[in-house]
């Protein structure tokens, strides 16, 4: 089995290009667009129409939400740092928790009311805690999505209420969804509430799987008219974790049976293992140049992998190495790429890095090697 996670493993870090749902049978999923990954490893397991742009509705609080936590964890909100309600957060549309304008309440109040209730009136107040103003805002949340890699979204305003030219998809609200996952471990507890009280009026969380499965812990669900019925759900069974986003549903009900469809399907076709510790190396690349004659390569953070529980297939792998590489040389820089193959199709890739830094080495040895790459370029 073991031979089996190494002809694996590859896949690890990628975000989805093997079609994992080919190799177990998926059950008809009904929703206009959907994807689930694996926690640990990041591949998705099963996908459809993942890239097509779809209305985040209130899912765009993901976005929200992760720059809250990011102000919390650097220190520029505190838990307890009362805010006061302003007008535009009072008259705010939609889901709300009733705050009052000109009353003040504690971030960690307001944050768990955007996150159990969706409350849009508590989106726009932490909008204006963190950066003075809603369109200040926004324009983090795009600057946050380009840095993140989420190519097919962009945001208009931090509640999803509907608007013109706000968009997403399936494949970037799993990476933002992953991403919390990731980086904030710490305020997971608060997307797993049932229910929020505030000023005398409780609200219960309208994600109905937190109430049907004790393994889910998470994360929002939106609707629109025209986007139907959509949800952004993690589960975790025996310290492994999938997550998965829903788009395109016809009722509450049916988001939840089909979201619970998805995860249950994820969690038992699969299994995930670790197959290299972090900084394992996995070839040597000749350097020229340097201080040393090669640089070790792999990956800076554990290696998982996640296997249909059925069986494997053979596949098998393939070092692309950049060539040639010459001193200096830095941890973490990109040296190379793994391919993963099916016969001689390639069904995902993955870069890696050098492990260690090489430093330049003395002038007659740089001298050498610029007369052997001389030599070795007029025969490439």
């Amino acid at each position: 089995m073991m031979r089996n996670f190494f002809r694996w493993f590859y896949t690890a870090l990628l975000m989805g290009v093997l079609p994992l749902a080919q190799a177990v049978n998926l059950p008809e999923i009904n929703a206009a667009a959907y994807v689930v990954a694996d926690e640990q490893s990041g591949m998705i397991l099963a996908s459809r129409d993942k890239d097509a742009r779809i209305e985040p509705a209130a899912l765009t609080k993901l976005m929200t939400a992760y720059l809250v936590f990011d102000a919390l964890h650097s220190g520029k909100l505190k838990a307890q740092q009362p805010l006061k309600i302003s007008t535009a957060g009072w008259h705010t549309d939609g889901s709300r928790m009733f705050l009052q304008q000109g009353v003040a309440v504690n971030v960690e109040t307001v944050v768990q009311g955007m996150l159990v209730v969706s409350a849009n009136d508590a989106a726009i107040t932490l909008a204006e805690a963190v950066s003075g103003g809603e369109k200040a805002f926004v324009r983090r949340m795009n600057a946050e999505a380009q840095k993140m890699g989420l190519e097919n979204t962009h945001f208009v305003n931090c509640t999803g209420l509907p608007a013109e030219g706000q968009y997403s998809s399936v494949g970037d609200l799993l990476l933002l969804a992953q991403a919390l996952v990731r980086d904030f471990p710490q305020y997971q507890g608060w997307f797993a509430k049932k229910s929020f009280s505030y000023n005398g009026i409780t609200q219960l969380n309208r994600n109905l799987l937190l109430f049907r499965d004790d393994q889910v812990d998470g994360l929002a669900v939106g609707y629109t008219i025209n986007g139907g019925y959509n949800l952004a759900v993690s589960s975790k069974r025996n310290e492994r974790k999938v997550i998965a986003v829903l788009v395109g549903a016809d009722s509450s009900e049916a988001r939840a049976a089909e979201g619970s469809k998805l995860l249950s399907w994820a969690l038992t076709s699969f299994n995930t293992a670790r197959v290299y510790p972090a900084s394992h190396k996995v070839a040597d690349i000749a350097v020229y140049k340097g201080a040393y004659g090669k640089v070790a390569v792999g990956f800076l953070r554990d290696a998982y992998v996640t296997l249909p529980s059925n069986g494997t297939q053979q596949l098998s792998i393939e070092l692309e190495a950049v060539q040639p590489v010459v001193a200096p040389v830095r941890k973490g820089q990109g040296m190379g790429t793994l391919k993963l193959l099916l016969g001689k199709q390639v069904v995902a890739q993955q870069e890696v890095v050098a492990l260690d830094d090489v430093g330049e080495a003395g002038w007659f040895s740089r001298w050498l090697d610029a007369v052997s790459l001389w030599w070795r370029s007029l025969f490439s």
